[in-house]
């Protein structure tokens, strides 16, 4: 049996471990003689102990939890008065997981995460932090790679792809979650070094100062448009710490990913557990013909705003290749089942409805007293009002392009026990491939306007942890039900 390394015992006091730090550091700061010192312990000596209880819980609760790996089963036990045992079959194991952070290196620490398809959405089934020297324990349960041209792909992610594919994926929302949790995570940390640096006023003082130089554009504007880049950039970065170093390696049973520049990742994949692949583009990268290949596994990608890639940025040959190496049965077919042009207006109503809505205010808020009276208040809001209209269409003009690129491209072939989806979820043009059998429910929906112009939607669902559901809009409904034949007729039998 084997323990845990023992830098767990710290960490699982942790959370309740620095609510008495700051006490004991506030006290520690004004003692200035021998006399100061016996006043201090004279008051403090309560809080002490409190730390002492914390630190001796994480001490046994380290102590009496062990682990092991033999006779094809992961083992871990834990628990101080009631002890809980837990076997994980390793013919079950989807996804295996080695992490290094990169201040946990140093001491010869690292995290394993052991994920099956069995148990709460997206939460890891066993976690533990082990010692950096006992990692071939896990490794050698996992079956070995075979070398060989015949059944070996290989693929090392390049700077510059790496660096394209971090653009790509980056957004200002993820940026924005990374620094909510931050702030969240560290509030009266950051709330003090914000005070202490007077960062609100010069982040203001920055606005104005961009602002006058930028002339006609309101401070506010100026300051949104810093936030969104700000965060924006912070999503780029964490991207590119995340996926850099990227190397895979597979021989059609086990995939095997290298990732990270700060805090290192060993992801081992079961090919036969993945339960489907996914070829994701935007526009831009889809006029270029270059996809991004993503992999639905449990247990990969289940980090918060990660992204389960399993090869960054490749051309349509190099995609064409590599998939049936990586997962044979699957390959890009033909586009089949597709919507006609007539669809056109199905796709696009929403943003051009959007469009005409903003055009609309524009004549009509000349009419709407609180919007005048604001504007009369507040002479800046009224340039604000005006900017941020005009930026609007441009979201919308990108999003009627997205969904008219989407009527052209979107369809559905099922072929060889394969199928073969393509849509379009928000920005994101999505090639879903799967066996049939990964298909876990399908429905056909039929509005009016369908049954008149003889078109349906068609949702359909993949077999995954978290609920994954692609919608195919605007379809034939004979040429619908003519590629799912092969589906339903097995659910008849």
């Amino acid at each position: 049996m084997y323990r845990e390394h023992p830098l767990r015992a710290l960490r699982r006091s942790v959370k309740s471990l620095w609510l008495l730090i700051f006490p004991l550091l506030r006290g520690a700061y004004h003692i200035a003689s021998t006399e100061d010192i016996l006043v201090w312990l004279h008051g403090v000596w309560i809080d002490l102990l409190v730390l002492l209880a914390i630190l001796g819980y994480g001490l046994l609760d380290w102590y009496f939890r062990e682990f092991t790996v033999e006779n094809g089963q992961l083992f871990v036990q834990d628990g101080i008065f009631a002890v809980r045992r837990r076997y994980l079959p390793l013919k079950n194991l989807t996804a295996l997981t080695i992490e290094h952070p990169f201040w946990m290196r140093p001491i010869g620490a690292s995290y394993v995460y052991a994920d099956t398809a069995a148990g709460v959405l997206s939460s890891t089934d066993i976690r533990l932090m082990i010692r950096s020297k006992d990692e071939p324990l896990f490794l050698g349960a996992v079956p070995q790679m075979k070398q060989g041209r015949r059944h070996h792909a290989e693929h090392k992610g390049g700077f510059w792809r790496i660096l394209l594919f971090s653009v790509i994926f980056s957004n200002s929302f993820n940026g924005l979650l990374y620094l909510v949790i931050f702030l969240f995570q560290f509030r009266r940390i950051v709330q003090d070094l914000i005070e202490a640096f007077q960062l609100n006023d010069r982040f203001e003082e920055v606005s104005e100062n961009v602002s006058r130089k930028l002339s006609g554009i309101p401070p506010i504007v100026v300051t949104v448009i810093i936030v969104l880049a700000a965060t924006w950039l912070l999503s780029l970065v964490i991207n590119i710490l995340r996926y850099g170093n990227f190397d895979m390696h597979s021989d059609r049973r086990t995939v095997a990913i290298h990732s990270g520049l700060l805090t290192r990742r060993r992801h081992l994949l079961v090919t036969d557990k993945v339960n489907f692949a996914d070829l994701r583009q935007n526009l831009w990268t889809k006029l270029f013909r270059v996809y991004s290949l993503t992999v639905s596994c449990p247990g990969y990608g289940n980090q918060r705003g990660s992204i389960p890639i399993c090869l960054p940025i490749q051309t349509r040959r190099e995609i064409d290749t590599a998939l049936p190496m990586l997962f044979p049965g699957y390959h890009r077919t033909r586009r089949r089942g597709h919507p006609s042009l007539w669809a056109l207006w199905g796709y696009t109503w929403r943003p051009v409805l959007a469009g005409a809505a903003v055009l609309l205010l524009d004549e009509l808020d000349r009419f709407i007293p609180a919007i005048e009276l604001a504007q009369t208040l507040l002479p800046p809001l009224e340039g604000a009002i005006s900017f941020f209209r005009i930026m609007l269409f441009i979201p919308i003009g990108w999003n009627i392009l997205v969904q008219a690129a989407a009527v052209l491209t979107n369809g559905l072939t099922v072929s060889d026990g394969t199928v073969c989806l393509r849509c379009c979820k928000g920005t994101t043009f999505h090639t879903v491939i799967a066996g049939t059998d990964s298909v876990v429910k399908i429905k056909i929906y039929r509005h009016l306007w369908h049954r008149l112009s003889g078109g349906c939607h068609l949702a359909i669902y993949f077999r995954s942890e978290v609920p994954q559901r692609f919608v195919l809009r605007s379809v034939s409904y004979e040429a619908a039900l003519r590629e799912l034949e092969p589906i339903l007729s097995k659910v008849e039998e």
